[in-house]
């Protein structure tokens, strides 16, 4: 890629033109789409930092657990500390030396171009580990995004001791952390993070591609995907592992679909269970189940959740869920566990969604026997606008990284461009 390089043939950082601003670096794993939308944001709208996204793990590298292949865009000024390694799912023991000889080479990258404050997301290898580390020791501001939710903390014993021990001391070299909702800012408390050095920078969409659509619209939607305009759909959109309970929505629908016989279920996504999620649909009700694969583009995902009318989270563990914001946006009614970390900012019980207590299958039932009645359906769809713009006007992610970067001193000002984001009707 011809950007990448200009950074290799230039260690010096003399590619920024001599620019005045102050160098903020973005460390992440990967580049989801969520993810390279929130970066474009902050070059338009933060304008007073130079802003450079730095990637530990490969793009193109898709797995059960990131199914995305992301290629790298040239406008975030993308620099990769890998060679293609593929995104780890928790800390891996035999990959700790190359991910903390990966951090000694973006310490190097960061005093070659003078970096003024470090945004970390996450911190389960010791590459980002080291790297936040080092900004304690030298007094530069670095903040730490999770996903982490305090409903998700279920650590005990002497692994409680001791992640307590270490968490502790890991934030201590952070000038602040940066949860995307209220469950991750229990969470950090729980760590010992005051208020004031937690800033919210929820995981975010292009949320305008969702906006509701007049029937004519929806028709037309229904149509160019395959769907019959005269049904009415559940909707689960992510992986197909364990952990987020597709099982336990299908055999739900199935109990369901007898009493609610114009209702259909459309499932996003793809990984290794598809198979046996497939065998264990009864034949009289496969053509009501509709498999749409892993949709990848933003826009073709918002297609179809327009086409829909109730978001279904069933997770025994999901520490923030951006689909839950997704559906909001909208206009969906949403039906999530009591885990979803996003549910408990966007779901007001019995207002626009129910939730269910985690693997208990007849409490989902009863959810979506209720969400799914026709004299309510409208009103929890209807809901969910505007609990999602109150929402947004509280967690902007632009806007809690402004304040965060003020907070650190690295920009003078919060107020330009705060009143940028736009409003989902």
């Amino acid at each position: 890629m011809a950007f990448q390089a200009m950074i290799e043939n230039d260690p010096q950082g003399c590619w920024s033109g001599g620019s005045t601003k102050p160098v903020v670096a973005w460390v992440s794993n990967s580049l989801p789409p969520y993810r390279l939308y929130s970066f474009r944001r902050i070059i338009q709208e933060i304008p007073e930092i130079e802003f450079w996204s730095l990637f530990t793990h490969g793009p193109g590298q898709s797995s059960a657990n990131l199914p995305w292949k992301q290629e790298y865009q040239d406008d975030i000024r993308p620099v990769a500390f890998h060679s293609g390694d593929p995104v780890p799912k928790g800390f891996r023991l035999s990959a700790a030396r190359r991910e903390w000889r990966k951090g000694k080479r973006m310490i190097q990258w960061m005093k070659q171009h003078k970096v003024r404050a470090v945004i970390v997301a996450g911190y389960n290898d010791l590459g980002r580990v080291r790297v936040i580390r080092w900004c304690g020791r030298n007094g530069i501001p670095c903040f730490l995004v999770a996903d982490s939710n305090i409903l998700g903390d279920r650590a005990s014993g002497l692994r409680a001791v001791m992640k307590r021990v270490l968490l502790r001391s890991l934030l201590r070299n952070c000038t602040g952390v940066m949860p995307c909702g209220s469950c991750g800012k229990d969470y950090f408390r729980r760590y010992g993070v005051s208020d004031e050095r937690m800033f919210l920078v929820p995981y975010e969409s292009d949320f305008s591609l969702f906006q509701r659509s007049a029937s004519a619209e929806i028709e037309r939607l229904c149509l160019t995907h395959g769907l019959a305009v005269s049904r009415k759909r559940l909707v689960y959109g992510g992986r197909l592992v364990d952990v987020k309970r597709v099982d336990l929505l299908i055999d739900a629908f199935v109990a369901l679909a007898p009493n609610r016989p114009n209702w259909d279920l459309l499932i996003i996504g793809d990984g290794p269970l598809r198979e046996s999620l497939r065998d264990r649909i009864p034949s009289e009700f496969q053509g009501r189940i509709l498999w749409k694969g892993f949709v990848e583009e933003p826009s073709v995902l918002a297609d179809l959740y327009r086409c829909c009318d109730v978001l279904v989270l069933p997770s025994d563990v999901e520490p923030w869920g951006i689909v839950i914001t997704e559906a909001a946006a909208a206009g969906l009614a949403i039906v999530a566990s009591d885990v979803v970390g996003a549910a408990y900012d966007l779901v007001q019980r019995g207002v626009n969604g129910i939730l269910f207590t985690a693997g208990q299958s007849a409490l989902l039932l009863e959810a979506l026997l209720e969400v799914t009645d026709e004299f309510k359906i409208e009103r929890f769809r209807g809901a969910s606008p505007q609990i999602f713009r109150q929402w947004r006007a509280a967690a902007d992610p632009i806007q809690g990284l402004r304040r965060a970067l003020t907070f650190a001193e690295v920009i003078n000002t919060e107020s330009p461009g705060s009143q940028s984001l736009a409003v989902v009707d």
